[in-house]
């Protein structure tokens, strides 16, 4: 019998421990019953209950950035604003807070936050795209050392996006593109754009000899 492995760490692990690619949380109520599977990876316990808090800070902070959809904009109004009732809540709204910064946004001064300067979102961002590594089969285990991501800044050219292979977990939640390169130590190249909004870049390196 094959022998299933952490898609994160590479420790053995049970068929029934399973992590959800993308959390869960970024999923509003009306899209509960989705036709569309959401992507689980085989992962041992460490690795599966080291993200419950910083996603639910991702979804948080995702649900603040920019112009909100119609999926986000229920998931603000249900989900997330009943967790502020919750024990931890008046944590999770000082968490926000504290990352608001003053901005001029079509003259006019407001608050925003910036989802690529805050280490708890790019850490959930690397754990992503570690995980569709091995979904993938592009590889894995990959440890997060070896993925860099950001905030997209600039336009990507057309001729390259038609080149990445293109996927979704329902547009309007996620969608992401890939391409594996295996040239000038890089692996694959990754886009994640979250509620049709905020785009993050993923490089994935290929490991040195002998090490992960």
């Amino acid at each position: 019998m094959k022998q299933i492995s952490c898609a994160y760490c590479g420790k053995p692990v049970a068929k029934r421990e399973k992590e959800h690619v993308f959390p869960k949380c970024l999923y509003p109520p009306s899209k509960g019953k989705s036709r569309v599977q959401r992507l689980t990876i085989p992962a041992c316990r460490d690795c599966n209950s080291g993200w419950a808090d910083d996603e639910a800070h991702f979804r948080n902070m995702l649900a603040l950035a920019g112009d909100p959809n119609a999926a986000r904009r229920e998931l603000w109004e249900t989900t997330i604003l009943r967790s502020f009732n919750e024990v931890d809540g008046s944590k999770r709204v000082s968490d926000l807070i504290v990352r608001m910064k003053p901005a001029k946004v079509a003259g006019s001064e407001r608050h925003m936050v910036f989802p690529g300067e805050d280490e708890r979102v790019m850490r959930v961002v690397r754990k992503i795209i570690r995980g569709l590594c091995h979904y993938h089969n592009v590889m894995s285990p990959v440890s997060e050392q070896r993925v860099w991501a950001d905030v997209l800044r600039y336009a990507i050219p057309q001729e390259f996006l038609e080149q990445m292979s293109y996927y979704h977990r329902e547009p309007d939640i996620v969608e992401y593109r890939y391409q594996v390169l295996n040239e000038e130590g890089i692996n694959s190249a990754w886009l994640l754009t979250f509620f049709e909004q905020v785009t993050f870049i993923g490089i994935v390196f290929i490991p040195e000899s002998g090490s992960v």
